[in-house]
């Protein structure tokens, strides 16, 4: 008789785009006429973009860091979006369910029936500067901390029976008060749950106390140029003493790499920085575009 290990599950929070990208050979001027080079249309927004990365990590890993004990079954991971789309049948809806097949879309994301139209981004890309210039739009209301709770709830019960599941929520916070009301939620009646969240626009000044929550906070470099700080690791050490025990604190810079530290209470503090990866003379990998750059984890 087999027994089983606790489900995993890996549940990203926030807004789904799809993204319509015009490739132009220079940023127009106002109140001009410009022919573009290429038009493409794809679905995009930093929770989408990780659970990507995600779904190719797991499909691309050879065997797990640990393998599960003779006669014990491992039911793997899981990956879910709770996201406020259109209605489910839409065309809009179809094509972000179609480009994300090995997500958990169906049953845990929030689903706005009047409603027709998905978030959206028009994205200027030039190829003279390599720049990419954003317009977003997006009518959809934002979910409620009600919508929240009925769907951890609903995902925690459906995946108990064979024992407690393992959660992994990352936060996008766009909306700084209800992130902020869910990892309360969260900590309170269900603190066996890790939290992520991200603290990447630096007018949803809000998302400070959030971060006081979470067991991972990733930071981009324009919230730490806001805030004052000129380097990432500076910022950082700053940070430590309004974080959580253990909590992993990541800033990342762009060109310049990323910086990391692992907050330890008792003994020294654990720090990891690496390089931004760039192709070399010779190299045949080339850099395809930054416009998935939002996705921050």
């Amino acid at each position: 008789m087999s027994h089983h290990l606790p489900s995993k599950h890996i549940i990203c929070v926030g807004a789904v785009y799809i993204d319509t990208v015009l490739t132009v050979p220079h940023f127009p001027q106002e109140d001009t006429k410009l022919r573009a080079k290429k038009l493409m249309r794809r679905r995009g927004g930093n929770t989408a973009n990780t659970l990507e990365v995600l779904t190719q990590l797991l499909e691309n890993d050879p065997a797990p860091l640990l393998q599960p004990p003779q006669g014990v079954e491992d039911p793997g991971t899981w990956l879910h979006l709770i996201s406020v789309l259109p209605h489910h049948a839409s065309p809009a809806c179809c094509f972000i369910m179609d480009s994300l097949p090995h997500v958990d879309l169906g049953e845990s994301s929030i689903f706005r029936h009047e409603h027709e139209d998905a978030a959206a981004s028009y994205i200027i890309q030039s190829q003279e500067t390599l720049s990419r210039t954003i317009v977003s739009v997006n009518e959809l209301p934002e979910m409620t901390l009600d919508e929240f709770k009925i769907r951890i709830n609903t995902l925690s019960h459906r995946s108990s029976d064979k024992g407690i599941p393992q959660f992994w929520i990352h936060f996008e916070g766009r909306v700084p008060d209800i992130t902020l009301e869910c990892v309360r939620f969260l900590r309170h009646e269900h603190p066996e749950h890790k939290i992520s969240v991200e603290c990447e626009k630096p007018e949803r000044s809000g998302m400070i106390e959030v971060a006081t929550f979470a067991n991972a906070v990733f930071y981009s470099k324009l919230w730490v140029e806001t805030h004052g700080f000129g380097e990432a690791r500076t910022f950082l050490e700053a940070q430590l003493g309004d974080t959580r025990e253990e909590a992993i604190l990541c800033c990342t810079w762009g060109a310049g790499g990323a910086t990391a530290v692992q907050k330890n209470m008792v003994g020294e503090n654990q720090w990891a920085a690496v390089d931004a990866w760039k192709p070399h003379e010779g190299d045949r990998r080339q850099v395809v575009d930054t416009i998935g750059a939002g996705g921050m984890p």
